[in-house]
């Protein structure tokens, strides 16, 4: 039964947020990021940094935020990754809400305030607020349209549309139950490298009620050189997108438009992948990623909701590559138009 937001919004405004924050060798931008989060409008929070065994100053500024500021703690634990590290916050998080943060990203000062309220005006499940992308070092804000509550269905046409909310975990708030069912919760599959939030989140939200959106960019996201998601060398971890994939097409509601809006857009964002194989010249990676990507290509050139331009773009480069041109221009047609 849907929740009544007028009988709620007292029990609302009180209700306690678990932040869980991974930690790994992000001391030039974690002051920042927890600054962001300590100096949040709306007070209840707890705020649980995991320290994944950085070897940086990153474990030694957690320690001192948590002098700092009560509401903090501090876990410190054996690098196994963001996945492992995440559900270790999950293991001993108490909030009636749940919330996730990337420690080298930053946070509107209102962000906690104005997606509770969202919740209690809606009676939702889950709120969801547009972000700040640097793509290019200038910054661009994305998922600003306004759009109604929606369910599980609704959802995914607003996470997977270009612009839209993102299939990421940041600048989103779960009610714990949406987390949390009948003494377990939703854990992050620590297999997957990459990928693994987009499958967690459509874990947790597929049995909402109701996921409202809140069309203000409040989360500002930190794309960082050098970053696994931005290396040019295909990585054994980006490989591991495609197991997420198929994970997250598994979790996609039989609907035929919402199947074909996401088939198309894996096919989108997993297209840098076969450029990464073919420039870096392993052809092993490029037949699986070939084999992958070819049964969804149809769905990627009937959505409206890829640009033209991108199209024009991706069609050049597999022209490119199907013609074996040299590795150099395939790489400059990718940066450069």
């Amino acid at each position: 039964m849907k929740t009544n937001p007028v009988s709620t919004a007292q029990k609302l405004s009180d209700l306690l947020i678990s932040v869980i924050v991974p930690v790994y060798n992000v001391a030039p931008y974690l002051d920042e990021c927890l600054e962001s989060i300590c100096s949040q409008t709306y007070k209840n929070l707890e705020v649980i940094l995991i320290d994944d065994g950085s070897t940086d100053e990153s474990g030694k500024i957690c320690d001192h935020w948590r002098e700092k500021d009560p509401r903090i703690r501090v876990i410190h634990q054996q690098n196994a990754g963001v996945s492992c590290a995440r559900n270790t916050g999950l293991d001993v998080c108490i909030g009636d809400l749940i919330s996730f943060v990337d420690s080298d990203d930053w946070l509107d000062l209102r962000m906690f305030e104005k997606l509770v309220r969202c919740l209690r005006e809606n009676g939702a499940d889950a709120a969801m607020c547009g972000f700040v992308d640097y793509p290019h070092g200038a910054p661009v804000e994305k998922g600003l349209f306004p759009a109604p509550p929606s369910d599980f269905t609704g959802t995914v046409y607003q996470m997977m549309r270009r612009n839209g909310y993102f299939a990421s975990l940041w600048a989103k708030l779960f009610r714990r139950s949406l987390v949390f069912r009948s003494g377990n919760y939703v854990r992050f599959d620590t297999s997957l490298s990459l990928g693994e939030d987009e499958v967690w989140l459509l874990e947790a939200l597929r049995n909402c009620q109701s996921v409202a959106f809140l069309p203000e960019a409040l989360y500002f996201w930190r794309p960082r050189e050098g970053s696994v998601t931005r290396s040019e060398t295909l990585t054994a971890k980006q490989m591991s997108t495609f197991k997420a994939k198929e994970q997250s097409l598994q979790l996609i509601p039989n609907d035929s438009a919402a199947q074909t809006l996401v088939r198309g857009r894996i096919y989108n964002d997993c297209f840098i992948l076969k450029v990464q194989a073919y420039c870096a010249g392993q052809q092993e990676e490029l037949h699986t990623i070939k084999q992958a990507l070819h049964p969804m290509r149809r769905d990627w050139l009937r959505s409206s909701d890829i640009l033209f331009l991108r199209k024009l773009k991706v069609l050049v480069l597999e022209l490119e590559m199907l013609l074996n041109m040299p590795a150099g221009l395939v790489r400059w047609t990718n940066r450069t138009h």
